[in-house]
Formats: structure tokens, sequence, C-alpha cells
């Protein structure tokens, strides 16, 4: 992606069977160690749209499943965006 651009990510949570239900909450969307934003999940996702990449290089991104009554939290394996000039 070109540094200028904007990006959508999109995290997706679902229990792990036996569980039920949807899961509520926050999902907060990382560049490696640095928060880009904490979103709402709305019917078991959260989307971000952003421009917070500027850097140009590789960036290390995670969604963090903040849980919430009933549901415990989990990271997802990162995804690497490559920006470019």
């Amino acid at each position: 992606m070109r540094s200028a651009n904007f990006i959508t990510f999109t995290a997706t949570v679902s229990p792990v069977p036996p569980a039920v239900g949807t899961p509520t909450g926050t999902v907060s969307f990382f560049d490696g160690t640095t928060l880009i934003a904490t979103v709402p999940m709305s019917s078991g996702q959260a989307t971000l749209i952003t421009r917070r990449l500027q850097t140009v290089g590789s960036h290390s991104i995670t969604a963090v499943y903040n849980g919430s009554a009933g549901f415990l939290g989990s990271t997802s394996p990162a995804v690497i965006v490559t920006v470019t000039p």
C-alpha cells in the first residue's frame, strides 16, 4: 500500500465450541507494540479504517480481542503490511 492511502482492517471474533453466542466488546489493533486504535465490535466484527501506517517499510499488524462477559480475550496472528512511497 502507498503511505498516503487508507487501509481497512477487519477482525472477526467467534466463540470456540462448545461455547455459543456472539462476542461483544472491543478489539485493539497494533502495529508491532504500538496501539493504532481500539474499536467497538458489532455482530462479532471490528473494523478499522486508518491512514496511520505512514512509515515506509513492513508493519506487523495484530488484532487483540479484549474479552467480555463470558468470553476470554485473544490475539490474532500477525499480518505483515508493506508500505511503499
